[in-house]
């Protein structure tokens, strides 16, 4: 009779593991299927910048807007968030049939840094400006979970929200900051696997956009955490700026090769990528620009397409400088309307 008991109790178990296992595989299938996805050319503003100042956005081959949002205006108390601003560039994206991604900024280059007061102390000051975050202590991992879920609560369901991006895992700190605040480079990817995977959940109906730019003490870490978040559907790579000639960012370009079949990719033309050209490596301000002038807004365009494998790219909305020949976003707009679609089946 014990025996018998037993026999039974063993296939309850078993049928019960299997039943999990199912509707595990059933949810996520349906939280996967559920994601939107709208990829293609989107033009990136700064905080603060009006909508409707934008040329061009009406333009059927624009796709949305990415536009950045300090998190201090976004909570300016402890667990009192304020998405106002989020909700009007929502309201008239949605009006236009545009997308919108929220670039969530944590490191500031300007004069005021980008966190909440209550986090100061996990911000340090660069001697001559700029702030950086202290991403891997568990304070500040804790408190961008919480501001990440608040957002999904909010927008995850809009069907104008295209998803939120985080800011580029560069740090730009010197050794001995980092030693002060006892960093290492498994604390950092530890403490970014938490925040993407506790986003990937989160955002069930919306995307993640991951700006990976290397790691202080380790680039083999950025291949750790997109081998560990390569199951998430929602979570999109990307990194630096469009630069084919920037001969140090060669290494990372690699990456979008060997990710192209596990995640889907995007990268973003920033001010630089609009006058970029063969000399251009970064090593002094009198490096001569190369006899040939810039690269085109199409070369731009065309290695980022077929070298990085992008699903999505972001057009910075630059007009600076094109009194000295310098390309413009009307420039890229030309470019966008004679590819307004790439590596989409």
């Amino acid at each position: 009779m014990m025996f018998v008991l037993k026999k039974i109790a063993k296939s309850l178990f078993l049928i019960t593991l299997i039943f999990s296992y199912s509707s595990c595989k059933v949810d996520k299938k349906v939280m996967t299927s559920e994601v939107k996805y709208n990829p293609g050319h989107y033009v990136s503003v700064s905080p603060f910048f009006e909508l409707s100042k934008i040329k061009h956005l009406d333009d059927s081959t624009l796709q949305g807007v990415n536009k950045k949002y300090f998190w201090r205006t976004l909570e300016p108390e402890k667990d009192e968030y304020d998405f106002s601003f989020i909700k009007q560039d929502l309201d008239y994206c949605s009006k236009h049939n545009k997308q919108l991604i929220v670039f969530l900024i944590d490191k500031a280059y300007w004069k005021k840094g980008a966190l909440p007061k209550y986090l100061k102390e996990h911000e340090w000051k660069k001697r001559g400006g700029g702030f950086n975050p202290i991403r891997w202590h568990p304070e500040f991992v804790k408190r961008f979970i919480a501001i990440g879920n608040a957002i999904a609560d909010q927008f995850n369901d809009h069907p104008n929200f295209e998803g939120i991006a985080i800011q580029e895992t560069s740090l730009s700190i010197p050794k001995n900051v980092l030693l002060k605040y006892n960093y290492s480079s498994e604390k950092y990817r530890d403490a970014l696997l938490s925040i993407l995977n506790n986003f990937g959940m989160s955002f069930t109906k919306s995307n993640v956009f991951w700006y990976q730019n290397g790691i202080q003490g380790s680039n083999e870490i950025i291949k750790q955490i997109a081998d560990s978040i390569s199951f998430r559907k929602n979570i999109i790579m990307g990194g630096s700026d469009i630069l084919p000639h920037r001969k140090w960012l060669g290494k990372t370009y690699k990456i979008y090769e060997n990710y192209k079949d596990k995640l889907k990719l995007f990268c973003s033309a920033q001010d630089d990528s609009y006058y970029h050209h063969k000399n251009d490596i970064r090593l002094s301000e009198e490096e001569p620009i190369h006899e040939e002038g810039y690269l085109t807004m199409e070369d731009i365009f065309l290695f980022a397409r077929d070298e990085l494998h992008i699903k999505y790219l972001f057009w910075n909305y630059y007009y600076d400088g094109v009194e000295n020949g310098i390309h413009s976003f009307d420039d890229a707009v030309n470019v966008i309307r004679k590819y307004p679609t790439f590596n989409n089946p």
